[in-house]
């Protein structure tokens, strides 16, 4: 498996590369008059903020509702609204122990950095209460939050969202207590944006001119269903921003069947459901960028003795048994089906692709049969190294005799050709 941890090794190092250079924050962001753009919605993850710049611009006192007691280690940033909505923020800590307090306040003019140091502005909403482990030291603007004000010590971590009107400017100050600290992630979420509105008609029939609003984000019906019988399986669901494993959940829910997401515009995504006694599934799903309402079916494999599963994303290199790197996730399916059932026994099974078209296949048996036990031992060694007992897997070649397409002429067809299956030996 040292194919997956350099693997591993070099994305984590590329994304810390990259974080640095696309998300980078520096010492005179510290200051109001050097804020850092927030042109997406997301920013981040950042390289750590150090020190307040060049003035010490926020001081108050220790239970103070709107202001710092001092800054720390700040961040200014500045932002004009997309839409009239509902804005909602998350500010992530890269590490939990951090502890980052913010202020937001809305653009008053060509004085407002003087106006803030001399207390002239009241910020719209504040957060500067103690980190709170429990949601990983996470703060900013939620629709739950009852105050719109919280003062320093124990207390919320969110405070409440705030109405926003398309082209106002917002200023964010965010500040980590603790020195030596980690960056973070900044995300605006809107939400109760406004429809399109419909064209009227005059008695001369001339539609006035239409007001187009564009959606922020785009609206996903996700069904869960049972794969034989179709019906609806109630399953916790999780929906990941792919390639962002730093990030919280885009949308959660627990035991749900069907569920309305409402995701960023052209964002890619990882759905996955667990459901008592299924195998866990996780599809790959990418919005598009009109914000057009779409569906998405999951099928969930039950877990019954005697089944066979089919992980057709479990896919290799041809004629290796190299898996290839976008298996991930539905590898991390198994395993986390395996934990979450630990009286599940499996028979990993693998196949290859050799179509009758070929000449040279009726002359390979040896070969592809010892290509499908690598292919299997290669799953079962992830899935040691995933923490799952030994005793609770075998594997088993097949070579070229069970191929779902034996006349495959297409590259698609070949690769699911290149599959494993998982057999349940065992299940109470």
């Amino acid at each position: 498996m040292k194919f997956f941890i350099s693997l591993t090794v070099g994305l984590l190092a590329a994304a810390q590369v990259f974080a640095q250079s696309n998300f980078l924050i520096k010492t005179e962001n510290g200051d109001c008059k050097k804020p850092v753009e927030i042109k997406d919605t997301i920013f981040g993850p950042t390289n750590a903020p150090a020190g307040y710049g060049s003035v010490m611009e926020i001081t108050g006192t220790k239970n103070s509702l709107y202001e710092f007691e001092k800054e720390h280690n700040t961040c200014w940033y500045f932002f004009k609204a997309k839409y009239d909505a509902t804005l909602e923020i998350d500010i992530i800590p890269v590490n939990v122990k951090d502890d980052y307090d913010f202020i937001l306040y809305k653009y008053s003019g060509k004085t407002f950095c003087t106006d803030v140091a001399e207390k002239k502005i009241k910020p719209v909403r504040t957060c500067i209460s103690r980190n709170d482990l429990k949601i990983k030291s996470r703060t900013g603007l939620s629709k739950q939050a009852p105050d719109e004000y919280i003062h320093s010590g124990p207390g919320a971590s969110f405070s409440k969202s705030i109405a926003v009107k398309k082209g106002e400017i917002y200023y964010l100050v965010v500040d980590n207590v603790y020195p030596n600290g980690s960056g973070h992630t900044v995300i605006l979420h809107y939400s109760g944006i406004r429809k399109t509105a419909e064209p009227v008609i005059t008695e001369n029939k001339t539609p006035q001119k239409t007001v187009t609003k564009t959606p922020e984000n785009a609206t996903v019906n996700i069904n869960i269903v049972d794969k034989e019988t179709q019906k609806l399986v109630a399953a916790n669901l999780k929906i990941y921003y792919k390639n962002k494993a730093n990030l919280p959940p885009a949308a959660a829910a627990d035991s749900v069947s069907s569920y309305v997401a409402s995701l960023a515009l052209s964002g890619s995504f990882v759905i996955k459901a667990e459901a008592q006694n299924y195998f866990d599934n996780a599809k790959d799903f990418k919005t598009i960028a009109t914000g057009e309402n779409t569906t998405v079916k999951l099928e969930m494999s039950r877990i019954k003795v005697g089944q066979n599963v089919v992980f057709e994303n479990i896919l290799f290199y041809g004629n290796s048994a190299q898996i290839l790197p976008e298996s991930k996730p539905a590898l991390e399916v198994i395993a986390t089906t395996m934990k979450r059932n630990p009286s599940l026994h499996i028979e990993i099974q693998g196949h290859v692709n050799c179509p009758t078209t070929w000449p040279d296949c009726d002359n390979m048996e040896e070969h592809n049969m010892q290509l499908s036990i690598n292919r299997a031992k290669a799953i079962y060694d992830y899935l040691d190294d995933a923490g799952i007992d030994t005793q609770r897997m075998a594997f088993k070649g097949y070579g070229a005799t069970k191929m779902i397409y034996p006349d495959a002429r297409s590259e698609d067809k070949m690769e699911k050709n290149r599959r494993v299956e998982i057999l349940v030996t065992g299940f109470e």
